[in-house]
């Protein structure tokens, strides 16, 4: 029991410190960003100022990707796997980062998590196992995955709702008699985020006399929202057959409105079996852990015996089945 206390401490304490450490790099290069951002509107004197310590360490950190990013383009497999984090690429950002660098950064952290488990065993004067790496590096590869999806949906809904307002903007603008470059225009200064730039870049590109159809069509391919290609589609029509723009625009509103309302009904609706089923997902690796804290022993027939291999493996199917059905179920119920 004592060992299992002192595997739980160490292990506890040393994933703590890899948190800290990973949110101690975000809030670097989030203030070093913020700081780039200030500095373009803002007057410097002549004199250098030392760089700060936040400054030093995500300007090591980012070269230390881009070594990796350097030496990991070689493999064309890897090119290929990375251009599936395209979507998640901020657009909206003069510098632009790149794919293969979220696949360093999925690297990087496998391999600092391959060496939180051998340190851990190592305090634990434990023998490091074959097991134990791989599942290091597949949690430390995969895990990222899950904080970008996360990331991308919360975007999503942001663009979403913003969206919702430029077109209440534009459709103001057109019933006061505004031009579509003017509605455009006066989106990209009322609003911020990325919907903001998003407009901006609109704007600019119809000031260089791109096609309006050519203009919008990268717009709703930079923002992938069904609303985006009916807006899209909507102006380009108006604009080479003519009408009426106001009333196009208030179906337009009306519409997205309806559909929204329609969305949140929905999720309050399907909100407590969606809570549900993370519950009864989460239940069986609680009960795994609780067992497995009072006696480490309990599952040992499991991956020693034939039989318990067996019913390890019918387990786990079953297990897997169960998520799969439930969560169609809750689909088709959305």
């Amino acid at each position: 029991m004592d060992g299992i206390l002192t595997f739980i401490i160490v292990d506890s304490l040393l994933i703590m410190l890899l948190i800290i450490f990973i949110i101690f790099l975000i809030i670097a290069k989030r203030s070093l960003e913020i700081e780039k951002r200030i500095t373009r509107f803002s007057i410097s004197s002549i004199t250098d100022k030392p760089s700060s310590f936040f400054d030093k360490v995500n300007i090591r950190y980012d070269k230390l990707i881009e070594n990796i990013s350097r030496l990991l383009s070689s493999s064309k497999v890897l090119v290929r796997y990375s251009n599936r984090y395209d979507k998640y690429i901020d657009k909206t950002k003069l510098i632009k980062n790149k794919t293969m660098d979220i696949v360093s950064n999925k690297v990087l952290l496998s391999i600092i998590a391959v060496v939180v488990t051998i340190i851990s065993d190592a305090l634990r004067r434990h023998p490091v196992s074959l097991i134990q790496v791989l599942f290091a590096l597949i949690i430390g590869f995969f895990i990222p995955d899950m904080f970008l999806a996360l990331s991308y949906k919360k975007k999503q809904k942001q663009l979403e709702n913003d969206l919702f307002k430029a077109i209440l903007i534009m459709s103001n603008a057109f019933k006061s008699g505004r031009s579509i470059m003017q509605a455009v225009k006066i989106v990209s200064e009322e609003l911020d985020g990325p919907i903001s730039e998003e407009f901006k870049k609109v704007y600019i590109d119809l000031n260089y006399g791109l096609e309006l159809d050519v203009v919008f069509e990268r717009l709703s391919n930079r923002i992938k929202l069904e609303e985006t290609k009916y807006m899209a589609s909507s102006l380009v029509i108006l604009n080479k057959t003519g009408g009426n723009v106001v009333k196009v625009f208030d179906s337009i509103e009306k519409s997205f409105f309806e559909r929204k309302k329609l969305n949140d009904e929905l999720k309050s609706v399907t909100a407590l079996s969606n809570f549900v089923f993370k519950i009864l997902v989460a239940i069986p690796f609680i009960i795994f852990i609780m067992i497995y804290i009072l006696n480490p022993n309990y599952f040992t027939p499991l991956v020693t015996s034939g039989v318990g291999k067996l019913i390890l493996g019918l387990i786990i199917v079953l297990y897997v089945l169960y998520i799969v059905i439930v969560r169609k179920v809750i689909k088709i119920r959305e």
